[in-house]
């Protein structure tokens, strides 16, 4: 490209029959200030032009680099995501494992618990069932004649001697006839229970 200074010193061959030389000189003059604006605006452009493509290229760099690490956090996320699922299924797994081992030995415990409920309620009816025996059989011991005491059997302790004053010990030659001891009786048979039998 012809620079303004080119321009400045052409210098053209002189003819017989040629232009006024004022005129081309002036015409000159008016192209070069034209053309030395329009230079100037080309290099501005050019420059402005390569400071454009430098950002250009800068902010194609910088796409690059946001495009590589967005595609690397999605894959990380997704990774993530994919650990987490996981993780939280073999977390539910062995919460169900653990929770049905616990309900295996609740089941084995109400299980027990219920034969040992069922035992004490038999043993419980059982030992009421001796109870009721043992009181019955008392009560027909208490109900018996053996146990049997009225004021007609107090008669015996009417007819005792008076004491007289003589030493003590000694008793008036009179003797009282005193009967017998009705508990002495052999006719009935008193049965004795033991409370602690089985």
């Amino acid at each position: 490209m012809i620079t303004p200074i080119e321009i400045q010193n052409k210098v053209f061959k002189s003819g017989g029959l040629g232009y006024d030389k004022k005129d081309v000189d002036s015409f000159m003059e008016e192209l070069l200030e034209n053309y030395e604006t329009l230079y100037r605006e080309r290099m501005e452009m050019t420059d402005r032009m390569n400071t454009l493509k430098e950002g250009i290229q800068y902010y194609t760099t910088r796409e690059k680099t946001l495009q590589k690490a967005l595609v690397l956090a999605e894959r990380t996320a997704d990774e993530t995501k994919s650990n987490a699922m996981k993780n939280a299924a073999l977390i539910e797994q062995e919460a169900v494992s653990k929770a049905n081992i616990i309900l295996e030995d609740a089941k084995r415990e109400l299980e027990m618990i219920r034969k040992q409920t069922i035992e004490l309620v038999r043993q419980y009816d059982m030992y009421k069932a001796k109870f009721k025996s043992l009181v019955n059989s008392q009560t027909e011991l208490l109900d018996s004649q053996s146990f049997s005491v009225n004021l007609d059997q107090l008669s015996m302790f009417e007819n005792i001697p008076e004491i007289t004053d003589t030493p003590v010990g000694l008793y008036s030659e009179e003797k009282a006839t005193m009967p017998e001891n009705p508990l002495n009786d052999d006719t009935d048979d008193i049965e004795i229970i033991d409370l602690n039998e089985d």
